[in-house]
């Protein structure tokens, strides 16, 4: 593990009013060198073209290759310097130098940001797959996964103790450029399309050539059979990965789940036929209750090791719960970086989507802040999504969902695209197929709109 004495000590006498330019030559500078990095590897100046603008650094691992790490430098600010550590997030998101470091619309068009710098639509030999936005004061990590752009750290305030730890993240970043992004599709309420989201989201992205993983931990096992995959394929392998995880023997863990990991391939009914496939990590009822209620076992802790061990073989991992929130879903709540909550278009799954959009996510976010997790940190809302939308909805029924979410001072995501009821779905359950196999089907088009709205195309999350 390399030591920062030599930064820390370099840090600490840097002047509270220091002016970006100096900032960047006698800290920033010798930071990303302290990583190892040589001068081919940090580029200074370069810009992404047009309407993108001119980032302060690009990180190379091999320059030959996009940049792994995009950095935004502010100036650092006396009263920023000041405030407490406790206190330091919250009077940052109001701050216009952290505000103009991110990117944000209130702060001109020309404060870009690394909103900006991370946009999807920049040349791909210039677009990094990390972000960092940093003062001398504040220090921040986002990532990007396709067109996603979303937190990967909480704020943090740079001090003598923590600085070292932001190094390790940064030393992560550049040992890992890509990682699988991790999202949940849960909703309380039953009968929303929550697994038939999860096997046609899935399903979309691997038809663009992504590596998709669904890990099905509801006992009813309804995407396993949806797949036309088998429960019992190796229904302990929770159990099994357990103790080697506790262990940290990370490769009798793996040889566990690659056996338990079913390889599902499908065609498509286009003109021009095309395959993908997904990959199926599931277990039956008997086996995921006995995994939840064993007292010898941490269901949080096993699967959040479990899902990271996972990360470098896959671009999306996609899960499904229960709609009841136990200890499962709370294991994946506590491991996933999104949530996508479906709803249909009744008051109930309506009310139960408020709550956990404003209310349960956030507290999950400040758990594992709590518990110093300063990396991958989540879930972040992906949005809501109507699902299961008849075709008739009508201005009365629309005119009481506007009601419902005024009067509950929603002011979330609300995905544009619409998910609505087409016989071809319940084919295609019979079928034990993905909906998507029918590429002429509306419901297809719609899913690939879903796709395109939250992955593909540009898409910026904080909360």
């Amino acid at each position: 593990m390399r030591s920062y004495k030599k930064l820390v000590d370099l840090w600490s006498e840097l002047p509270t009013d220091y002016r970006e330019q100096d900032l960047e030559m006698s800290f920033v500078q010798p930071l990303l060198q302290s990583l190892d990095l040589n001068l081919q590897q940090i580029k200074a100046g370069r810009n992404l073209g047009a309407g993108f603008g001119t980032p302060d650094r690009l990180i190379y691992q091999d320059i030959n290759q996009p940049p792994v790490l995009v950095i935004e430098n502010k100036k650092r600010d006396p009263g920023l310097a000041a405030v407490p550590e406790k206190d330091f997030a919250s009077v940052c998101k109001t701050h216009p130098l952290y505000r103009q470091a991110v990117g944000y619309e209130d702060c001109g068009r020309s404060n870009k940001g690394i909103k900006q710098y991370l946009d999807s639509s920049i040349p791909s030999a210039l677009l990094a797959s990390y972000g960092l936005v940093f003062n001398g004061d504040f220090f921040q990590l986002w990532r990007r996964v396709d067109g996603l752009v979303l937190p990967m750290t909480p704020i943090q305030k740079v001090t003598k103790a923590s600085l070292p730890g932001l190094m390790r993240q940064l030393e992560y970043c550049l040992a890992n450029p890509t990682t699988a992004l991790v999202s949940a599709i849960w909703n309380q309420k039953g009968g929303v399309a929550k697994t038939t989201n999860i096997v046609n989201i899935g399903a979309t992205l691997a038809l663009e050539g992504k590596r998709v993983l669904l890990i099905d931990l509801d006992p009813q096992n309804d995407l396993t059979r949806g797949v036309g995959a088998d429960p019992n394929w190796f229904p302990g392998y929770l159990e099994q990965c357990d103790k080697p995880l506790q262990l940290e023997e990370w490769d009798e863990a793996k040889q566990i789940l690659n056996k338990a990991i079913q390889i599902r391939k499908f065609p498509t009914t286009d003109k021009v036929k095309k395959d993908f496939k997904l990959s199926v990590l599931s277990s039956d009822e008997k086996s995921l209750k006995a995994f939840r209620d064993n007292s010898d076992v941490e269901p949080a802790v096993t699967f959040k090791k479990l899902v990271r061990l996972l990360y470098l073989d896959y671009d999306y991992i996609f899960i499904d719960v229960s709609p009841t929130p136990d200890k499962l879903t709370q294991s994946v709540l506590l491991a996933c970086d999104t949530v996508l909550i479906p709803i249909d278009l009744g008051g109930k799954s309506l009310h139960h989507a408020v709550q956990l959009y404003g209310s349960t996510i956030p507290k999950f976010r400040e758990l594992r802040a709590a518990k110093k997790e300063r990396l991958h940190l989540g879930p972040w809302n992906l949005g809501i999504v109507f699902s299961n939308c008849p075709g008739d909805a009508g201005v009365v029924l629309e005119t009481h969902i506007k009601q419902v979410l005024e009067k509950s001072n929603f002011s979330g995501n609300q995905c544009k695209t619409r998910l609505s009821t087409f016989a071809q779905t319940k084919v295609a359950e019979f079928k034990h197929v993905p909906v998507i196999c029918w590429q002429s089907s509306p419901i297809t088009k719609l899913y690939t709109k879903l796709v395109d709205e939250l992955f593909l195309t540009p898409n910026f999350i904080d909360h």
